[in-house]
């Protein structure tokens, strides 16, 4: 009951964690790489166009094109690319903290030494 209580403390986090690096990367992007920013818009205008007139009756594709636009996907973007950093960070820390902690029981120590 712990581990599963563990399992959903650390899913917490991250998407704590991945919210806060949305806004983050948000912010250096709008200092530091208008381009970037400008181009990563582009993409979303594009996929947008792709998937803006769907073959659905006239209530749906109203819902559709209102849900479904460029700033939508463009968040899914960024949130995406935010939970990508989040993970690797994460798979740092995890990595240093094994490393530093060193093997618990002989079993474990086969991948240090």
């Amino acid at each position: 009951m712990f581990s599963l209580l563990g399992l959903f403390g650390k899913a917490s986090a991250k998407i704590i964690a991945t919210f806060v690096m949305v806004i983050v990367l948000m912010l250096l992007g709008f200092a530091f790489f208008p381009g970037l920013l400008n181009r990563l818009s582009d993409v979303a205008n594009l996929l947008e166009s792709y998937v803006r007139n769907p073959n659905l009756d006239e209530q749906g594709t109203f819902l559709f094109r209102t849900l479904i636009n460029e700033n939508t996907i463009f968040g899914i973007l960024t949130t995406i690319i935010a939970r990508a950093v989040v993970e690797f960070f994460a798979w740092m820390f995890g990595s240093i903290w094994k490393a530093m902690r060193g093997p618990r029981t002989p079993r474990e120590a086969d991948g240090y030494y």
